[in-house]
């Protein structure tokens, strides 16, 4: 079969998808792309929308299964294949059976774990050293499919939500490129998720779980404030302060639950439910981010501190 025949629609509509869709178009031609319209808050055009005009690729929008299933089966054109990244619109059946080929979809963990809708997060929530890429055909389950391929990676101590993203968008487009000829070309093989494996299941993440309890143990924050990079951030107190905390690492040092201290370093420590919080880079609420060793210059006269 020749690849090029074949026409290819691509759903997909938050910043991962963009960025999917942006290298996928290098090495595949895409027919039509389907996304969510601009949520009412959002200023400007959402990412997927403006690269589907800079390329001007056919442009389609749904953003409730309903809506996608009507719009795909009452198409004039018939497409093959579906690509689906980071969309949030759960697909149907009857829509993924209307595709000869089916629709695929690289999801961002080493299936059956982290199944849902955030598995990034989670991966570096649990403290686990590696994730990957499960490529996979999708069915009417939540991330239940066969898969056509996975690929792992090491998650490194600092890698934080935004660092990781990056690396394993490039590690699906690699999957992508290598596996959708295979597909159309009817080479491609499929086999069922390990049953022996546990299940583990990510959930959307919300504003507020990025508040950092400090009676939480110090190891439970430094990796909320890694995995939280970029949304919802990681949130909290200081003195009569509200900061975003941006990078910091946890220690055995023994203070007080809430206790705060200025170490040798310049740096601010914080006493949390074991062991403390130490914070080398947080931004007051509406200023830049700083070091610590700059914020205590304009702010350590708002902090009880002892140092």
């Amino acid at each position: 079969m020749n690849m090029m025949s074949k026409k290819i629609l691509f759903f997909g509509s938050g910043p991962v998808a963009a960025a999917s869709l942006e290298k996928l178009l290098k090495h595949t031609e895409i027919t039509l792309v389907i996304t969510k319209r601009r949520a009412p808050k959002f200023k400007g055009i959402p990412p997927v929308e403006l690269i589907a005009k800079e390329k001007r690729l056919n442009l389609a929008f749904a953003d409730n299964k309903t809506e996608l299933e009507e719009l795909v089966l009452g198409m004039t054109e018939n497409y093959d294949l579906g690509i689906v990244l980071d969309y949030g619109v759960i697909i149907t059946e009857k829509t993924i059976e209307s595709f000869p080929f089916g629709i695929i979809n690289s999801h961002f963990s080493l299936l059956p774990e982290w199944r849902g809708a955030d598995p990034i997060t989670f991966s570096l929530l649990s403290g686990q050293d590696r994730t990957g890429v499960s490529l996979m055909q999708i069915d009417s389950g939540l991330d239940t499919g066969e898969l056509f391929e996975t690929t792992t990676i090491s998650i490194n101590t600092n890698d934080t939500n935004t660092s990781l993203t990056e690396k394993l968008i490039d590690l699906s487009d690699s999957l992508l490129k290598k596996n959708i000829p295979l597909l159309i070309d009817g080479l491609a093989t499929k086999y069922s998720q390990d049953k022996n494996k546990i299940v583990t299941f990510s959930k959307k993440i919300k504003k507020e779980d990025g508040f950092l309890d400090v009676s939480k143990p110090a190891s439970v924050l430094a990796r909320e404030i890694r995995a939280f990079k970029g949304w919802p951030r990681s949130y909290m107190k200081l003195g009569d302060l509200n900061v975003i905390v941006e990078e910091a690492t946890n220690t055995d040092e023994s203070l007080p639950i809430g206790k705060i201290k200025i170490d040798d370093t310049k740096c601010i420590v914080i006493g949390t439910g074991k062991g403390s919080l130490k914070i080398k880079k947080l931004m007051p609420f509406g200023k830049n981010v700083m070091s610590s060793k700059d914020f205590l210059n304009g702010y350590k006269n708002r902090l009880n501190t002892e140092s």
